[in-house]
């Protein structure tokens, strides 16, 4: 499975099946090296293949906004079961990234705001 992809300063992070403690630390360590390397914007969290995540996930997710938020970038969510809603609504995320249905619905806001091309 595909851990990312970047296009336009905008990177979605395909989160895996279980964001626990081991999850979370390999996807911060791979998000810092691509930070470093490659200017990113944008950042979207897709949910789609995930079925549980603890509070590793959690301070991962604010961890990567607070760096895309910093560089005057903003973070989505996407694709969320209903458990993983949950656990996102109860830790508050809700108030500082947006959940939207698809990264497709995304990108349509960033070209209009001039952002994507």
């Amino acid at each position: 499975m595909k851990l990312y992809d970047i296009e336009n300063g905008i990177m979605v992070y395909y989160l895996p099946e279980e964001l626990d403690h081991y999850a979370a630390e390999r996807i911060r360590k791979k998000s810092d090296a691509v930070f470093d390397e490659k200017e990113v914007k944008n950042l979207i969290f897709d949910f789609k293949n995930t079925c549980f995540m603890d509070s590793s996930g959690i301070g991962l997710i604010t961890g990567r906004y607070r760096k895309i938020h910093d560089n005057g970038g903003t973070a989505y969510i996407v694709n969320v079961n209903s458990a993983i809603d949950k656990v996102l609504k109860m830790s508050g995320i809700y108030r500082i990234i947006g959940k939207w249905n698809s990264k497709e619905d995304i990108i349509n806001e960033l070209i209009k705001g001039g952002y994507y091309e």
